[in-house]
């Protein structure tokens, strides 16, 4: 789910994509200490434990995106006509990822879209990508098929994610407490849930919003979606449960492992979406009607293809810098964007690179205090 990607304790999110929700455990063999690096800004032990729950068990993320209803009797074309994904598709209770664009087809946010009734859709995106959004939802669509309204201070929100992510929410709503037959019910139903598929959820005396959103790789995880007045209640479920707090820092390492572009640091209104990978990560629907900004990406999917697109840099000694120049054999040929240091793997970014530039490719990176050797990988990078 986006998120806001200014508050030090909420991760930024964007992304989009379903992936298969497969569980699978770090396995013990695979070590959780980078390289010996001297880096910038290392974990905290607190952050490096949550890391570790996070690949091995589960962890809890505050979240603080921008929350708004697209309502009305024509809602579903209104909003069809303004992003790159069909949510007529929807049910009640399904979701999917997309983007809105500008007339000349390049990224204007990235959002998620959830179907609540026939006229009722929900919406939630980065806080820094909102006032376009509105702005332009607003300007095009008539208020009496559609009324857009910004609902982000009625919610709460968090995210849970882990191979035990089933589980851990399950505990939340006491299953921990229930006869054994019943926490395993209520922990295989929700295992069971297919992505993007969200409902009503108890925890403890409270009624949340639960949504199983795939923005992690293959690592399964929920949104919790409470009433901002219940926000205390859920609140301290979380803090007491067994389930670890995990900062922003650990959900950006997460999200670069994972290859999903965050709005305003990976991609921006200079980005065609496909060069985002946002066709790859199923926020495109190439079969639907207009919408704005389609003819550049129906006509690059049909006939063409992008010159650049976002790959994955792994360093070897130190760690590359947003915005730094990316080269190889004597060319020009990227710019870094988000850069993390990995517990499993080390100095990594996400980089737009032109497409001649094929994974396994080494490059160099021209740092701040000399040039950094990189491995071009493809995205996500490899669990």
């Amino acid at each position: 789910m986006p998120l806001s990607n200014t508050d030090t304790n909420s991760p930024s999110i964007t992304s989009p994509t379903p992936p298969e929700l497969v569980p699978s455990a770090v396995p013990s063999a695979v070590p959780l200490t980078p390289p010996d690096l001297v880096y910038p800004e290392p974990l905290s032990a607190h952050d490096a434990a949550a890391y570790v729950d996070l690949r091995r068990e589960s962890a809890w993320f505050e979240s603080a995106g921008q929350w708004s209803t697209f309502r009305g009797p024509k809602a579903a074309e209104a909003l069809n006509g303004l992003i790159t994904n069909d949510v007529s598709l929807l049910q009640p209770g399904e979701g999917m990822h997309a983007a809105a664009l500008t007339p000349k087809g390049k990224v204007l946010c990235d959002m998620l879209v959830f179907r609540l009734d026939e006229e009722t859709f929900m919406l939630t995106l980065l806080r820094t990508g909102a006032p376009q959004w509105l702005a332009t939802a607003r300007k095009y669509v008539n208020p009496r098929l559609a009324k857009v309204e910004d609902e982000s201070d009625k919610w709460s929100t968090w995210m849970l994610y882990g191979p035990q992510a089933s589980k851990a929410v399950a505990a939340l709503g006491a299953a921990d407490q229930t006869v054994e037959d019943l926490g395993d019910v209520m922990m295989q139903g929700l295992a069971e849930w297919k992505p993007w598929q969200h409902g009503l959820w108890n925890i403890g005396p409270t009624s949340v919003r639960l949504i199983r959103a795939p923005l992690m790789g293959s690592t399964p995880g929920f949104i919790i979606m409470a009433d901002a007045r219940d926000a205390d209640v859920v609140r301290d479920r979380l803090e007491t449960s067994a389930c670890r707090h995990a900062t922003r820092a650990v959900w950006d390492i997460a999200r670069v492992e994972s290859g999903r572009p965050a709005f305003g640091i990976d991609m921006d209104d200079n980005t065609i979406p496909q060069e985002a990978n946002l066709d790859t990560l199923g926020a495109i629907s190439f079969t639907k009607g207009c919408y704005t900004g389609q003819e550049t990406v129906a006509r690059i999917h049909f006939r063409g293809h992008v010159n650049r697109r976002l790959r994955g840099l792994l360093g070897s000694s130190a760690l590359p810098q947003h915005g730094q120049i990316v080269d190889a054999t004597g060319k020009l040929v990227g710019d870094v964007r988000s850069t993390v240091i990995s517990p499993r793997l080390g100095p990594i970014a996400i980089a737009m690179l032109r497409r001649e530039v094929s994974a396994g490719d080494t490059v160099i990176v021209e740092g701040t205090d000399g040039p950094i050797t990189a491995e071009v990988r493809e995205l996500p990078f490899a669990e």
